[in-house]
């Protein structure tokens, strides 16, 4: 009880006092996307330290660290973000869900350091957002993290995909990372505010080139991605 109430307390404060460093920077415009990004994954850092959770990473061999990817990756907690954006050596935009930009200062400090937000119940906007995820995509050379169940699992098994991220991995050219996240349910599951200390294994599957794939083929690059995903889960369960 001790380390969940700390743990509130050090998120709570660290994403405050973050936020308003990112809103004060980009006050003066001369820092780059990769500076803010360098503030993110120090503060998602901390907050898997601060929760006592462990994380082992598999295959980090599988990622140029020079190219963009669209990460694609189940999604079991609150802790998947922080995770992913701690331990993986890449420049990462989110897409996130609208409802996290109502929450006072966090969402001018997502504003700030480019998370794009996404209505999932307005199909235009949430085509929108996928097009100006394109475009960020092109223009900074910065990968786009994306949970293509939509929402966290309720019970830690994986769900069927959306389309979205796979259109705009067609669209854009840029090939998909698949990444199998596993541990992060029972540290701090769907429903509950309280977290518990845990293991985490990120395994990082080799990147599935979309050129062969067209927006008839989507389906099956769907089904390769959801199957990939699915045995990292399998292996380490």
């Amino acid at each position: 009880m001790i380390r969940a109430v700390f743990f509130i307390i050090v998120v709570v404060v660290t994403t405050s006092i973050g936020a308003i460093i990112v809103m004060i920077l980009g006050l003066f415009n001369r820092y780059s996307r990769f500076t803010y990004f360098q503030i993110v994954q120090r503060w998602a850092r901390l907050v898997v330290w601060t929760s006592g959770t462990t994380v082992t990473v598999r295959g980090l061999e599988h990622i140029d660290s020079h190219k963009p990817y669209i990460v694609v990756s189940n999604h079991q907690s609150h802790m998947d973000i922080p995770v992913l954006i701690g331990y993986l050596p890449l420049h990462m935009t989110i897409i996130a869900k609208k409802e996290l930009f109502r929450i006072p200062i966090f969402a001018q400090g997502m504003y700030a350091v480019g998370i794009l937000k996404i209505d999932r119940s307005n199909r235009t906007r949430a085509f929108e957002t996928l097009k100006k995820a394109e475009e960020v995509l092109k223009k900074y050379n910065i990968s786009v993290l994306a949970f293509p169940e939509g929402t966290r699992s309720r019970n830690g098994m994986l769900q069927p995909f959306k389309k979205g991220p796979f259109v705009m991995a067609i669209n854009s050219g840029i090939d998909i990372l698949p990444i199998t996240i596993s541990g992060t349910f029972p540290i701090l599951p769907k429903g509950r505010l309280l977290v518990r200390p845990g293991s985490v294994t990120l395994t990082v599957h080799p990147p599935i080139q979309v050129s062969p794939y067209s927006l008839e083929d989507r389906d099956r690059l769907i089904e390769i991605v959801h199957e990939t995903i699915a045995k990292g889960l399998f292996e380490y369960a």
